[in-house]
């Protein structure tokens, strides 16, 4: 069973929506100078712990469970990233290309390999807002699946405000 999802995130926002039939089920915040990011779709509610200074990792955690943590998230070179399940299980965030219009989620085995595309993003607008679509081929519990459908917003986001801070200090030091 697929489940179809939409995500908007307005230009110099720090908040992101999702929806589902045009109403909002879930979103992200991330505070003005802080890294860390809460998240909900649903039920489902996280926060991404983000610490470190040049080398970050990430650390997820269940609100609704008394915040404990129930994964972490590695990032390796700005173009993957796996997201470790405190169950055992793991997940590689992947993108099609350095534009990163389009990106998935997929279940590794437990020797790493690839076994399953569990979500794929799509980024269909870029003006003054990212908007995309979300479909969803799993039919795990609800709460698990909300789990990774977060995940790959935050890390896409991530790695996104990464580029644009790296943007950033590269102008800087070409003007001085």
């Amino acid at each position: 069973m697929d489940r179809k999802l939409n995500w908007l995130k307005e230009a110099f926002s720090r908040d992101l929506s999702i929806m589902q039939d045009g109403q909002v089920v879930g979103g992200m915040h991330r505070d003005l100078l802080g890294h860390d990011v809460e998240a909900y779709l649903n039920a489902t509610r996280l926060r991404f712990d983000v610490t470190g200074f040049l080398f970050h990792s990430v650390t997820v955690h269940d609100l609704n469970a008394g915040n404990q943590v129930i994964g972490h998230i590695a990032f390796s070179f700005g173009k993957r990233a796996e997201l470790k399940l405190a169950s055992g299980e793991s997940y590689l965030w992947k993108r099609h290309s350095m534009l990163m219009r389009e990106w998935d989620m997929i279940r590794e085995t437990p020797d790493g390999l690839p076994e399953k595309e569990v979500v794929s993003y799509d980024l269909t607008r870029k003006f003054f807002e990212d908007a995309g679509d979300i479909s969803v081929h799993e039919d795990k519990p609800i709460a698990a699946v909300e789990l990774i459908i977060l995940t790959g917003l935050f890390i896409r986001n991530y790695f996104q405000r990464r580029r644009r801070i790296a943007a950033g200090a590269g102008a800087i030091a070409a003007t001085t």
